[in-house]
């Protein structure tokens, strides 16, 4: 990936961020994040050998646009970009560019009235491994209520279709999320679980570093959909890495905090723990931690 159309890029856009609750117009608002994300399994390995520990730090930004269609109805669009670098493979640095538009409807101005939300977004996400170059769809319904003057909650469906240059990368899932925040003056707390059905993908040596070759690796290989070299480790480490995709199911937790410093910046930490499975052989799992710190900030 070049370096400067990446950096022209994140000077274009600077960050991504969260829309307000409610049905509000906005007149171009730019939200950007500052992100600093710890991940103990990027590979998404099975095997403790196979799993990679890397960090990275990633520049997003989103302009959005609004028009109420009713006083209960509001349609919305936006541009966003994000660039993402890793410490230690930079074959996995990222370039993501995209659009999204979504129609949100409130039955009533209730303080308690739902929103419900529809969105459809596509981006393209350029790698440093061009086999992992994508195309992504993403569609989402959900539904999003305050419960008390410091509770919110939202229960939501997510499709995503990712169209990749390489086959293992070529992705399909189908995602339940339920989430819930806790405000309490200028901070807040918020929790979310996910389940998810569909496609995932993990790396693994297939030759160790001293030239023997792994034993373990057959109920992978029986059960996968699509394998390809994984380039990327193969210019990172030693040995030789494959990459396999797999049908799978998976639970998610998210645990955050926000601070607001003011209406327009505010800081994030998080915390996402993810266990997955394969659909047809139960002993094939992995499990992978991400810890993130986010400056965000509305111009």
């Amino acid at each position: 990936m070049n370096t400067l159309w990446r950096a022209a890029l994140a000077a274009l856009l600077a960050g991504a961020g969260a829309s307000a609750q409610g049905l509000e117009r906005e007149e171009l608002p730019i939200d950007t994040d500052l992100t600093y994300t710890l991940d103990d399994n990027q590979s998404q390995a099975m095997f403790r050998r196979d799993q990679i520990e890397d960090r990275s730090l990633g520049l997003g930004a989103k302009v959005s646009y609004g028009q109420l269609l009713t006083d209960h109805s509001l349609l919305s669009g936006s541009l966003f970009g994000e660039v993402e670098q890793m410490s230690e493979v930079e074959q996995l640095d990222r370039a993501t560019f995209g659009l999204k538009g979504a129609l949100r409807w409130q039955p009533s101005s209730a303080f308690s009235a739902p929103n419900v939300e529809f969105n459809l977004s596509w981006q393209d996400d350029d790698y440093g491994d061009d086999a992992r170059d994508s195309g992504v769809f993403i569609s989402q319904l959900f539904v999003t209520r305050r419960m008390t003057d410091r509770i919110t909650t939202t229960a939501g469906l997510q499709y995503r279709n990712r169209d990749s240059a390489g086959s293992v990368w070529d992705l399909e899932d189908a995602r339940l999320f339920l989430n819930a925040d806790y405000a309490v003056g200028h901070a807040a707390a918020y929790a979310t679980y996910s389940y998810i059905e569909g496609d995932s993908f993990s790396s693994a040596q297939r030759i160790f570093c001293n030239g023997l070759q792994a034993q373990d690796t057959l109920p992978l290989i029986n059960i996968q959909t699509a394998n390809e070299p994984d380039e990327a480790y193969n210019e990172y480490h030693c040995g030789e890495w494959f990459a396999y995709r797999l049908d799978t199911h998976s639970h998610t937790f998210v645990l955050g905090a926000n601070y607001g410093f003011s209406h327009t910046f505010s800081a994030d930490v998080s915390v996402l723990y993810a266990d997955v499975t394969a659909t047809e052989d139960s002993d094939v799992t992995y499990q992978r931690r991400l810890i993130r710190a986010s400056l965000l900030k509305r111009f």
